[in-house]
């Protein structure tokens, strides 16, 4: 992995990833659109990825100046008796497995962490936590090869602690809460007291404290004022964090994902997805991500035509005060397709179709809509064609969007909106499909991908986001419990609340793939379980029941079991 850092000729002020004065442009290490200024700021991810900071003025943020991959997606929270069912109970407290998450870090890129609360401190009062890179805090000093935010080390913290103002030191705070719960879920410090253990409470803790969104990319994506969002540069640069700590530690690490988007082409070909994939290459390394919450919102809608020439319209409601929003639309890499619209007092934009790469502006003489549509019928990633809607001032009711296909292969298309939090209220489909409903980044196959289910009666949590990937690929891999799980909370009162959710799901999966690779460790020859090792012990320990066709669209493999998983090996 590299590590080097921001390179130009002079350094502004504050940091170009934090400023609003800077654009960002995601950037395939063997693709360069044009020469760099010393205006411009790299910021190296992996062998793969770089981030080019630009300078706003020069007016390139938009996906017809720098196409679909190179602007940042946006995600947000997955979020809104389980260790028992989950088989984790048994292998803490087995005397032969005593499984507990020892040697194996479990990182997280989130809203913060209370480290101040007895989930993350051992028995000593010192903390498990090892590391938090604050990228919101530009006080201090950032990580080696980073270039923003603040790093508080292990030392710093139990200082932190041992003082009678702790947060004077490390002013580290999660004011959301939602990083706090996922990591407590996935490692917390037992507290018998509240009848409470994390699924590795003797792992360590490595923590991403996300910054929010900038601006100018809300604005262009428009995002409802007010709603969380986090860029995908600022994750992916996360994860070279949690990758550079744990090669410095000569530790394994789990990553914990518990933010999602509906951006992208659901075929695990983001960004992001790419870098998490190619993490997945160094031994002792695991990604878990949950697959969201957007089943019954009516964010996505699936067209199939029988021939070339033939139209469907995809029926969209829009609520009173809606501002704007952005829908994408996804179709196989063989075929192409033109869009057009029908507005709620019938004005027609014919469907358009402008060859390889356009970017069109649409207005209505009688509304005040106007429409962006960018199309591309070979996107960089994936070569699949991709279109992006923008909406702007949009008329309350009725929209369609008229989809003609133009050259036929299997006439299968895909329209997604934004994620619940980053939509408007009042937007949806008429006629949505709740299957590839899975958000990104858990469409990458490599990945340990989760949906999320109710252990106390045995059934799919109503909104647990469904595969299969656009392209095919089985997910989830397996149901992991999510309702009601009992977690820290952040308020300083030290004390305990329930969490609900595709993140509850895909933390409580991450601490249980740090006891399997704990595991691997002891095993003999004692060795470090590869990515796919380990997600093959979590199928293989899944339980199936005779009511269902294994894997499947909601439950893939069955629910995690992870008891069953070491089971299986002595049968």
């Amino acid at each position: 992995m590299h590590t080097s850092s921001l390179t130009a000729a002079q350094t502004p002020a504050q940091p170009p990833a934090v400023s609003e004065e800077y654009t960002s442009l995601i950037l395939r290490s063997q693709y360069r659109p044009f020469r760099y200024d010393e205006r411009y700021f790299e910021q190296v991810v992996n062998s793969q990825y770089s981030i080019l900071y630009i300078p706003i003025s020069d007016n390139l943020y938009a996906v017809n100046q720098i196409g679909y991959s190179g602007v940042p997606n946006l995600f947000t929270f997955i979020s809104t008796t389980s260790l028992e069912r989950s088989g984790i109970l048994m292998v803490q407290t087995q005397p032969f497995l005593n499984l507990k998450g020892s040697g194996v870090l479990v990182g997280f890129l989130d809203s913060g962490i209370d480290y101040t609360h007895p989930a993350f401190r051992k028995p000593d009062g010192t903390t498990r936590i090892l590391g938090i890179w604050d990228q919101t805090d530009q006080s201090g000093r950032p990580p080696e090869g980073l270039s923003y935010g603040t790093e508080y080390t292990e030392a710093q913290i139990n200082e932190a602690l041992r003082s009678p103002d702790p947060l004077h030191i490390v002013p580290e705070r999660d004011d959301d809460g939602h990083g706090t719960a996922a990591a407590g879920i996935a490692c917390g410090t037992p507290d018998p007291g509240q009848d409470f253990t994390g699924a590795a409470p003797e792992s360590s803790l490595l923590f991403v404290r996300l910054k929010p969104a900038k601006q100018y990319l809300l604005d262009y994506l428009l995002i409802p004022q007010g709603a969380t969002a986090f860029q995908e540069d600022d994750l992916m640069l996360g994860v070279r964090y949690l990758m550079d700590t744990a090669l410095r530690l000569q530790m394994p690490l789990v990553i914990c994902i518990t933010l999602g988007t509906n951006q992208g082409g659901h075929t695990g070909n983001t960004p992001l997805e790419e870098v998490l994939t190619a993490a997945l290459s160094l031994a002792g390394t695991y990604v878990v991500a949950g697959t969201g919450n957007e089943v019954g919102m009516a964010h996505h809608f699936y067209g199939k035509l029988n021939a070339a020439n033939e139209s469907l319209d995809a029926e969209l409601l829009v609520g009173e005060g809606t501002g704007g929003f952005a829908v994408e639309f996804w179709s196989d890499p063989l075929e192409f397709y033109s869009i057009g619209f029908v507005s709620p007092l019938g004005e027609t934009i014919q469907p358009q179709y402008d060859g390889l790469i356009s970017y069109r502006r649409f207005t209505f003489p009688l509304e005040n809509t106007t429409i962006y549509v960018y199309y591309s019928t070979l996107e960089m990633q994936s070569g699949r064609q991709v279109a992006m809607i923008r909406f702007l001032d949009p008329t309350p009711g009725l929209w369609r969007l008229r989809i003609v296909n133009r050259s036929f292969v299997n006439g299968g298309f895909h329209l997604w909106l934004p994620i619940t939090g980053l939509a408007p209220e009042g937007l949806s489909f008429v006629s949505p499909n709740p299957d590839t409903t899975l958000v990104t980044p858990s469409c990458a196959e490599p990945l340990i991908s989760v949906s999320n289910y109710d252990a106390y009666n045995n059934t799919l949590y109503l909104r647990s986001g469904r595969g299969y990937t656009a392209n095919g690929i089985l997910k989830p891999d397996f149901a992991s419990p999510g309702v009601s799980l009992t977690a820290p909370r952040p308020d300083g009162s030290y004390a305990y609340g329930s969490f609900t959710g595709s993140s509850a799901a895909s933390a409580l999966a991450a601490g249980s793939a740090a006891l399997l690779a704990q595991w691997g460790m002891r095993y003999y020859p004692g060795r470090l379980l590869s990515a796919v090792e380990l997600k093959t012990l979590f199928l293989r320990g899944a339980v199936r029941t005779n009511t269902n066709v294994y894997p499947n669209r909601e439950w893939g493999y069955g629910t995690m079991n992870v008891y069953g998983v070491l089971q299986n090996l002595t049968r």
